[in-house]
């Protein structure tokens, strides 16, 4: 299985390092038109800072290389 990397709707770059928030702190940070969209962490946590959200509590990370990647699918789906 292979798989194309995340890429950030915001700046459309390649998500590099994945993250994960709760849904009440993405709510609060992304802009509408965005709620569902791969938000990259550069990007998330700038319109975070802007809005003064406190972001950084209970965030989880995950990796995202290429290869990572691929092992994450094929162990997850």
């Amino acid at each position: 299985m292979s798989q194309t990397r995340e890429v950030c709707q915001m700046c459309h770059e390649v998500s590099r390092v994945g993250f994960w928030v709760p849904k009440e702190t993405w709510k609060l940070a992304v802009r509408k038109g965005f709620e569902h969209a791969i938000v990259c962490l550069p990007c998330f946590t700038r319109i975070a800072d802007e809005k003064a959200v406190e972001w950084d509590k209970d965030i989880k990370f995950y990796p995202v290389s290429r290869i990572s990647h691929d092992r994450f699918l094929k162990k997850n789906y």
